[in-house]
């Protein structure tokens, strides 16, 4: 059984840096994975980049509204990956890009020091 990882990346003004970050994510090679980008109150034209990027997995768009500061907009994700069911969740900076074999490194070190 694979466990549910949520990946959730806050954004503000940073579409660029956000779409990138999503992209990498596209390669990830493990298979139960979903991701909730925040939106943490953009005043740029990152919501309409947003709002029409199509990724190949499961995305999940959450609007703040306003900036809630990073540790709030982090929160509103995780507490949306919690309330949907997820079994670990990984913050990730939206201006990082990922190697395609992250999670699996991530869960076996979750389970060697659970």
């Amino acid at each position: 059984m694979n466990p549910t990882v949520t990946i959730v990346v806050l954004n503000w003004n940073g579409a660029d840096d956000t779409l990138a970050c999503l992209d990498s994510l596209a390669a990830l090679t493990y298979p139960n994975f979903d991701v909730v980008v925040v939106d943490n109150g953009s005043t740029d034209d990152s919501l309409t980049h947003l709002r029409t990027y199509k990724a190949p997995y499961l995305l999940t768009l959450l609007e703040t509204g306003h900036n809630l500061g990073f540790a709030g907009g982090n929160n509103v994700g995780t507490r949306h990956a919690l309330e949907h069911g997820a079994d670990f969740v990984l913050v990730l900076n939206n201006d990082t890009t990922v190697a395609p074999g992250l999670l699996e490194h991530l869960l076996e070190a979750a389970q060697r020091m659970p």
